[in-house]
């Protein structure tokens, strides 16, 4: 079978690691393009996620046995904070050692407990730094091998939503609210600049310093949205075969970036 047949027939597994919930979607792609066949979601309580974790693992092995699987992370173990320039442009090398350094600063903890990841460099522009504990790779990378999966991506969710949609966010200046759960984040951008990303809870009022002038926009995983409660500016993934975006919300994030 050659590369692009093993491609075309292969399945992904993408998971959003929420506050309280696994929320799992498995694709499958075809010549005919790509099909979500299979959607369930795993609760637990804070802090005893192993039990889900072992339930999402069964339930990936009922499926392909040609599978990979990427994680969504959710504000509850994603958090953020922007460089005011990127030394990426010059050496990556420099750029870790200014992240690192920018993150003992503002946490007042050992960059060696937390993993970084880093969104798109640009001249002259700002640069957008997720980070999670560095515990939380080590125990998706068990899983994947528990799962029988090639572990092929974990992505803050927040990053995730911006690549989904720059085409459109980098062309403008404003706001981005993004709901997850009972979580919103507000990131204020000038186009491709990113200049303040603050969490708060969903719900929560936003202020001036919050929201700028200029578009703001809205991308949510509320289950009950609904043409009549939606904005011409919201943001949300197209239907595709086995995902209603007006049914479907709670899959949206699961499904970012998938299409």
């Amino acid at each position: 079978m050659g590369a692009m047949e093993a491609l075309l027939g292969s399945t992904q597994i993408r998971v959003h690691l929420a506050a309280d919930t696994l929320i799992a979607c498995e694709l499958r792609r075809n010549w005919r393009g790509t099909k979500v066949t299979r959607k369930q979601s795993f609760d637990f309580e804070a802090g005893e996620r192993a039990v889900a974790m072992d339930k999402l693992a069964d339930w990936i092995g009922k499926g392909s046995a040609r599978r990979t699987i990427v994680w969504i992370i959710g504000p509850a173990e994603a958090e953020y904070f922007v460089l005011p320039w990127s030394p990426a442009l010059i050496d990556q090398g420099m750029r870790d050692a200014y992240a690192r350094a920018h993150f003992e600063q503002l946490y007042e903890r050992d960059a060696s407990s937390a993993a970084f990841g880093f969104g798109a460099a640009s001249h002259g522009s700002s640069q957008l730094v997720s980070w999670v504990s560095a515990r939380l790779p080590v125990e998706l990378a068990a899983h994947a091998k528990q799962s029988g999966c090639e572990l092929a991506g974990i992505k803050p969710a927040i990053a995730t939503v911006w690549e989904r949609f720059r085409d459109v966010l980098e062309t403008e200046a404003g706001t981005l609210c993004i709901v997850d759960g009972d979580r919103q984040a507000i990131v204020r951008h000038d186009r491709k600049r990113i200049e303040d990303i603050v969490i708060r809870p969903f719900g929560q009022s936003l202020n001036a310093p919050a929201k700028r002038a200029g578009v703001f926009r809205r991308f949510s995983n509320e289950p009950s949205r609904s043409p009549v409660d939606t904005s011409p500016a919201d943001l949300s993934l197209p239907a595709r075969s086995g995902f209603a975006s007006t049914q479907d919300g709670t899959y949206a994030f699961a499904l970012c970036g998938a299409f």
